[in-house]
């Protein structure tokens, strides 16, 4: 037996079958309630056995006539979904433009952002090694992460050209064991230096002059890990020492928060708006999840 059943027959069952008359079925599918009998009955004489005790009203299906059905009901739901997700698919552009800085706290993002590209066969990523708000405005960087004062707790902005949200990054104090001396090897824009300069920290910690804002978190560890000081590094990240031991008599601080902005030209994209999307749960979601698999 040919088991290769017509989709179209099984279509006009499922309808027939939830809708529980033909003439429903006929209507929800514009087609004459007689050709639907027909096809039926093609169905029937294919599988070999009836699928209704009676054609009367109520319809009454046979046993296998339920079975069937249902597992139609299920089948077609999960392929309308199939269907509107290529749909949707189809319709995104080919190129999101995402400026990302090369700090610490943000080097993660990269592989997640690749991971998503390769999961979105319609979907191509292409990052910005740098992007300030007036490249955002312009659309000549689509969606751009940027570096805010701290905001004491999670916002999401409305989607505008400067919407998106703003999320704190936790530091903590590294140092070698028994290092000396206890030079502050902190921030490095004015931003962040007004946090570390406002800290109740203790007078035998020397906080210097700006010249010893690192931007690298792997030097700050490095100068650290060699005694020149105590670093203040993102509590979650893999460019730590792992010789490194965090100072818990000094308290954590948000050195900065990450504010993501997107160009009002792609707010209508749904390209855009998944890949926004993508970025803010990554940042308001947990740390770890955040940085885990970075090296790989």
């Amino acid at each position: 037996m040919d088991w290769r059943l017509n989709t179209q027959h099984l279509e006009q069952y499922e309808s027939v079958f939830r809708t529980r008359g033909f003439r429903k079925a006929s209507r929800e599918l514009s087609v004459s309630h007689n050709t639907i009998r027909k096809n039926i009955e093609r169905l029937e004489a294919q599988i070999g056995k009836p699928l209704f005790a009676s054609k009367g009203s109520p319809l009454q299906f046979t046993t296998l006539g339920e079975q069937i059905g249902q597992c139609l009901m299920s089948e077609l739901k999960l392929l309308s979904r199939i269907n509107a997700e290529i749909r949707a698919l189809s319709e995104l552009p080919t190129g999101v433009i995402v400026g990302i800085p090369a700090i610490e706290s943000t080097q993660a993002l990269h592989a997640h952002l690749i991971r998503l590209a390769n999961r979105s066969p319609c979907l191509e990523i292409e990052l910005a090694s740098h992007c300030d708000l007036n490249d955002v405005m312009s659309g000549l960087v689509h969606l751009g992460i940027f570096l805010d004062r701290p905001t004491a707790q999670p916002t999401i902005a409305p989607d505008d050209c400067i919407g998106g949200i703003r999320i704190d990054v936790p530091h903590a104090f590294y140092s070698a064991r028994n290092s000396y001396p206890e030079r502050l090897i902190g921030g490095y824009t004015d931003e962040e230096w007004e946090v570390l300069e406002s800290l109740s920290l203790p007078s035998s910690i020397e906080v210097p002059s700006k010249q010893y804002g690192i931007r690298s978190a792997y030097e700050r560890s490095q100068l650290a890990s060699a005694g020149y000081g105590i670093a203040c590094l993102p509590v979650y990240g893999k460019e730590h020492d792992p010789t490194l031991v965090e100072r818990t008599d000094l308290p954590r601080v948000s050195l900065h928060s990450l504010h993501i902005g997107m160009s009002a030209l792609f707010a209508k994209s749904a390209a855009h708006r998944l890949v926004r999307s993508f970025l803010i749960d990554l940042l308001t979601g947990e740390p770890e999840h955040l940085f885990s698999g970075q090296s790989e």
